[in-house]
């Protein structure tokens, strides 16, 4: 059973060799080809090889084209510094200042955009290269998300209290663009689009209702409905809203360290393949062979039927090899 066997039986809840190994790798991914994160970021040719290179390394089940939350926003027009060992970040004016800027931004054919195109180009040659052996993941932005990226975190949430039409106009154009992106991928070869909502978390359940969660809803189906499977990962503590989770739409529901996953696992755990949710830094980066096989194991155990494996978020850079190398030796013992 490859990779991609094994990860589409999982989420169509049909017998599996051992359980997949779905963690991500970005900062690592980048390190063990020796580029720098900048070019990981901005080069389609070494992110897919370093997800190739890694996921055969460490026997990760599925090549990814995550790497930043600013292709979007890049592409609408949002200046952006690319650092050598860290994250794009916006380098001036979020594009958003004022009302009156939501009339000069406009959805951008992914075609005519550099940094969405990038990440297409990386989708065809993961196909190209991987495409038979291991499941394709893209990732949009959630539009909620999208929208903190290009009105600025502060300003956004505080619009989320003041004034309801202009967080519409603004989710509307976001929801618009991820759906062009990822239809994009998915023409290009993915077999599974990731949604990034990380914002979600910080905002709090009222808003997550009232927000997020209907433009999540109407990102998901057009997802589904251009012919791919649905990841929703929402980092940090999303415990107030569990029960809010579009679980109906998803094929995957990446889950982070801090959030119970008994709870997870006894809402959902027999709907959707659950996926984490060791801590990446305490048990990962930290820890040694045993406490990574351990806690595996343990979240193994709690998961669910259709239960996959990875940390809460993100592998971190320095994580020693021996310790990512046990996971999938802890899976194997399962």
């Amino acid at each position: 059973m490859n990779s991609k066997e094994r990860v589409f039986a999982r989420i169509a809840n049909n017998p599996v060799d051992r359980i997949p190994n779905l963690n991500i790798l970005m900062f690592m991914a980048a390190k063990e080809i020796g580029v720098s994160y900048a070019d990981f970021c901005c080069d389609y040719r070494c992110l897919a090889q370093a997800n190739i290179v890694s996921m055969q390394k460490y026997r990760i089940d599925a090549v990814s084209t995550i790497s930043d939350p600013m292709r979007e926003g890049a592409d609408m027009g949002m200046a952006l510094e690319y650092p050598e060992d860290g994250v794009p970040y916006c380098a001036g004016d979020r594009l958003i200042k004022e009302k009156s800027d939501l009339l000069k931004v406009k959805v951008v054919p992914v075609e005519n955009g550099r940094r969405m195109t990038d990440r297409v180009l990386g989708t065809e040659l993961l196909k190209k290269e991987a495409g038979d052996d291991f499941p394709i993941i893209g990732w949009v932005e959630g539009a909620f998300a999208q929208a903190a990226d290009i009105r600025g975190v502060t300003e956004f949430l505080m619009d989320v209290c003041l004034d309801a039409d202009f967080v519409k106009d603004i989710l509307e154009l976001c929801l618009e663009q991820e759906i062009l992106f990822a239809k994009a991928q998915i023409k290009a070869g993915a077999d599974i689009i990731g949604v990034g909502d990380a914002i979600a978390s910080v905002a709090g359940p009222y808003a997550y209702q009232q927000w997020a969660l209907p433009y999540e809803i109407r990102l998901l189906k057009a997802i589904k409905e251009a012919g791919a499977m649905t990841k929703l990962h929402i980092c940090g503590n999303t415990t107030p809203f569990l029960e809010l989770l579009p679980a109906d739409l998803c094929d995957i529901i990446d889950v982070d360290w801090m959030v119970p996953l008994e709870k997870v696992a006894s809402l959902y755990g027999d709907k959707v393949c659950v996926n984490g949710n060791y801590d990446p830094v305490a048990v990962l980066l930290q820890g040694n062979v045993a406490t990574v096989k351990n806690s595996v194991k343990q979240c193994a155990g709690i998961g669910g039927l259709k239960y996959t494996c990875s940390a809460g978020c993100e592998v971190p850079k320095n994580t020693p090899q021996e310790n990512l190398l046990a996971v999938y030796e802890a899976l194997e013992e399962i």
